[in-house]
């Protein structure tokens, strides 16, 4: 029998980094949606401010903000002590940098590393001993299918896959989510990974114009298009419902069957 409590989010409190915008804002009115509080954090206030007062409209008393660059570890620190508990953390801030593997600078490197693999962990250190303390928590880390697959730059005209660096952290995203789950599962707390395909936003728009691009990129996908926002939020959904409970150190792959072929 199916049981709606399931995926109620009602009461619970949830952090998303890189909130103010694209995927981050999507996952945070998901979580709006399901009922629970949401915080947003990233390094813009001006992006925050926008963003808060649009969802507060709709979902008054329950969405807040924090700018905090998540690359800096006191920065994270004081996240920690001015957010205080929360039950949903969403790992979601990370960019990509466009370098050919041997001309990579390490500087360029390194600030990938610490957005997109280090800051996770960091966050994870601060707000997974209250999960534990209750009994109960939902780590979700926003990896990629870069993070389970290297990209064929033959099969996409003009995409490339010159990302050394995004491809390492996102790896070695995904191998983090399996190890801190191993650690927390028997305190009700799972930690687990989405890994996105390829989809529509305002900043893919940009790459993903009608044309030859994106008929490549549909053609190499079983479901023969790219994502939508709505099936990206349902994954989010059910990683963070308390009916998941028994779900944890897996990679969501929502790609359309991208990486079956």
């Amino acid at each position: 029998m199916l049981n709606l409590s399931d995926f109620d989010l009602s009461g619970r409190r949830a952090l998303v980094t890189g909130g103010s915008d694209g995927l981050g804002r999507q996952f945070s009115e998901a979580l709006l949606d399901a009922g629970a509080s949401v915080v947003i954090c990233s390094r813009r206030k001006d992006s925050l401010e926008e963003t808060a007062a649009e969802l507060a409209a709709k979902f008054p008393g329950r969405i807040s903000f924090q700018v905090c660059d998540v690359t800096e570890k006191s920065d994270v620190d004081r996240l920690g002590v001015s957010v205080g508990h929360i039950d949903i953390l969403v790992n979601n801030a990370g960019l990509a940098h466009r370098a050919k593997w041997d001309v990579e600078q390490s500087e360029e490197w390194r600030k990938i590393m610490v957005l997109n693999l280090e800051s996770p962990f960091w966050l994870s250190q601060k707000f997974m001993p209250s999960m534990i303390a209750q009994g109960w928590g939902r780590v979700i880390n926003i990896s990629s299918i870069c993070g389970v697959s290297i990209l064929n730059p033959d099969l996409y005209p003009g995409l490339g896959a010159d990302m050394p660096s995004y491809f390492a952290s996102k790896h070695g995203l995904v191998g983090l989510t399996k190890f801190l789950a191993t650690q927390v599962a028997e305190f009700g707390v799972t930690v687990n990974a989405i890994c996105p395909g390829l989809f529509d936003s305002p900043a893919n728009r940009v790459v993903f114009q009608p044309g030859p691009l994106l008929d490549a990129v549909s053609k190499a996908t079983p479901a023969r298009r790219i994502g939508t926002d709505r099936e990206l939020r349902t994954a989010l959904l059910f990683l963070a419902a308390p009916g998941s409970s028994f779900v944890t150190g897996q990679s969501l792959v929502v790609d359309g069957g991208w990486t079956t072929w």
